[in-house]
């Protein structure tokens, strides 16, 4: 069986200088994700390292130099699905954790626990209580102030000035959106997805965005012949209402043609959601593995200015910068296919 691997740097705005950066990060993600399924390792393994590599770098917004909240701290947001248990792993809001993925992987793999006087296993945790979660299981702690680059500390520093003495909005179409995800199929045709994000710039302390939230952030699910794996990235709170991923996988599922699928998700379920009517733009986007029988493709999809994402097999690897025309038309959607 054919083994794939994509990631994206998120759906937003990415000036064209920076292209070259952002597509060369993506596309060293996916080869450490290759790495891991060519040594046997699985799909959610494979995951959770190239999203590792993500929140690693600088120029995301995910782990080390995330969007910097109102109070000047980072929080970061995490989930992972396994497509074939269909288990869940989500943290929110946590401070001090170099990488959340691997703590939102750990809390997927903790599912079957057996725990007393019935008890379950949690598959979200927030706060301090995911912190300490993640220290007495030894994952990786810092200084949060180590997860503080010069870049988002500047950034902070100009937005907050031109809200507070200015009293003007950062235009949303034109901010830091770039969550970062991945999906995998590994050569046992095992699926996983992963979102992580360090949220929205200046947001409140103590939100909680899409990429710590089943359904929202991420989704993998098989079914019969058929696998899917789903990540999304944008407007948060635009994903959680709609719980996005979870509807691109049920119309995959539900329809013969992926492309088809996508687009009526987003059309009948993001756009023309009740959910979101009292927003002027809808901001979303989404990179999706589809595999039915011996038919591979990969999807990107987005409503945002920007999407950039790469893909690799064994014997293919592309990198790619998704760039919507400049349009005076409402809310648009680019959606873009590649079988693989």
């Amino acid at each position: 069986m054919k083994y794939v691997i994509a990631v994206h740097a998120g759906a937003g705005y990415l000036k064209p200088a920076n292209e070259v950066k952002y597509k060369k990060l993506c596309k060293k993600a996916c080869n450490k994700g290759l790495e891991v399924i060519a040594n046997n390792g699985s799909a959610l393994e494979a995951v959770t390292l190239a999203t590792s590599v993500l929140e690693d770098s600088p120029i995301t917004n995910a782990g080390y130099g995330s969007n910097l909240t109102w109070n000047g701290t980072v929080e970061c947001d995490a989930s992972i699905m396994d497509g074939k248990s269909m288990h869940f792993g989500g943290i929110g809001a946590v401070s001090g954790v170099k990488n959340p993925i691997k703590l939102a992987k750990l809390i997927c793999e903790k599912q079957n626990m057996q725990l007393s006087f019935g008890r379950i296993p949690p598959c979200l945790l927030v706060g301090q209580g995911a912190y300490d979660f993640a220290k007495a299981n030894n994952i990786a702690i810092v200084d949060p102030h180590e997860l503080i680059t010069d870049k988002s500390k500047k950034q902070f520093v100009y937005n907050k000035y031109k809200v507070m003495k200015d009293n003007i909005d950062i235009p949303m179409n034109k901010s830091r959106l770039d969550t970062v995800g991945c999906v995998c199929i590994d050569n046992l045709g095992r699926t996983a997805a992963s979102s992580s994000s360090g949220g929205i710039i200046l947001k409140h302390s103590g939100r909680v965005g899409q990429s710590a939230l089943l359904g929202s952030g991420c989704w993998a699910q098989i079914n019969e012949n058929v696998s899917i794996a789903v990540t999304t990235s944008g407007c948060g709170e635009h994903l959680m209402k709609t719980n996005l991923a979870k509807e691109i996988s049920h119309q995959l599922m539900n329809n013969e043609c992926p492309t088809f699928a996508i687009n009526k998700s987003f059309n009948e379920h993001f756009f023309q959601s009740p959910l979101l009517s009292s927003y002027k733009e809808k901001l979303a986007g989404a990179l999706v593995l589809y595999q039915n029988n011996d038919y591979y493709e990969i999807l990107s999809a987005h409503s945002t200015k920007t999407m950039c994402f790469a893909y690799a097999t064994e014997s293919n690897h592309k990198s790619i910068v998704s760039r919507l025309t400049p349009s005076t038309s409402g809310n648009r959607l680019l959606v873009h296919g590649y079988p693989v």
